[in-house]
């Protein structure tokens, strides 16, 4: 009788024995849920040479209390230098404007018009809050409606814009800038006539970095 009842209590704990190590190994096999991993947001560089264009909306006045509209455009080109968020470089713009005004029976005309600048920004990846002054020059004319006269003016130019990676490699700017050029004599048959102008713009362009 002892030695049957040994026998029992060999088997069940045996096959509790069993049972006990199929449930652990069950538990080892249950798989684990994945784990998501973050990918980190791409970090745009502006560092090297760019180009690009803009359209351009001007608000300006030639040394009177009368104001001239107008919409033009222009191409740019640049290039950045970049030390941690710290960005920084030189700019230069070629454009046309067509502002155009009579006071007094004169005419007062611009047309092609351009800047060299100097650009310094903070980079807020991916936007970037820059600004930006240099000299600038425009060709301007004027007329009597006998005679005409035309003059290259200088001035200076100051503005503050942002810009935005679209792409690894493409960006957008909206741009504000204020352009003071220099008084100009100009020779006509009525008389001689000392002009000035100054103008506000807004430009929107798109660009590529290299």
């Amino acid at each position: 009788m002892r030695i049957l009842f040994a026998g029992l209590m060999a088997s069940a704990l045996a096959v509790g024995g069993f049972s006990v190590a199929q449930a652990a190994d069950a538990v080892d096999q249950v798989p684990q849920a994945p784990v998501a991993e973050e990918t980190p947001a791409p970090v745009n560089n502006w560092q090297g040479f760019y180009l690009g264009g803009a359209a351009t909306y001007n608000a300006g006045s030639f040394g009177s209390d009368r104001n001239t509209y107008d919409w033009g455009g222009q191409l740019f080109t640049g290039y950045n230098f970049q030390q941690g968020q710290i960005v920084y470089g030189a700019e230069a713009d070629l454009g046309y404007g067509d502002a155009d005004v009579t006071q007094g029976g004169i005419k007062n005309k611009t047309g092609w018009n351009g800047s060299v600048r100097g650009r310094v920004g903070y980079d807020l990846n991916p936007f970037l809050l820059y600004g930006t002054a240099g000299l600038a020059l425009a060709d301007t004319k004027v007329s009597d409606g006998t005679s005409s006269d035309s003059k290259t003016a200088y001035g200076y130019t100051v503005g503050a814009g942002v810009e935005a990676f679209v792409t690894n490699n493409i960006t957008t700017r909206l741009e504000y800038r204020y352009t003071d050029y220099q008084d100009k004599d100009y020779n006509l048959n009525s008389g001689s006539v000392s002009r000035g102008f100054d103008e506000n713009s807004v430009k929107v362009g798109i660009g590529v970095k290299f």
